[in-house]
């Protein structure tokens, strides 16, 4: 029969809430960095085509 030991188990499911947690904010930040390129590049794109159709 298998011995369990209660203490580390729950060490190391906290662990791995603390892990996904921290991947969570990880993706979020990345989600938002795709975000803000995409904004950028629409900003580029529509001075460019406002400068274009001035020359």
């Amino acid at each position: 029969m298998a011995h369990l030991d209660m203490q580390e188990t729950g060490d190391g499911i906290e662990t791995a809430r603390q892990q996904a947690r921290a991947t969570g904010y990880v993706h979020h930040a990345q989600i938002m960095l795709i975000a803000a390129g995409l904004a950028a590049f629409g900003i580029v794109a529509v001075a460019a085509a406002m400068l274009s159709t001035l020359l």
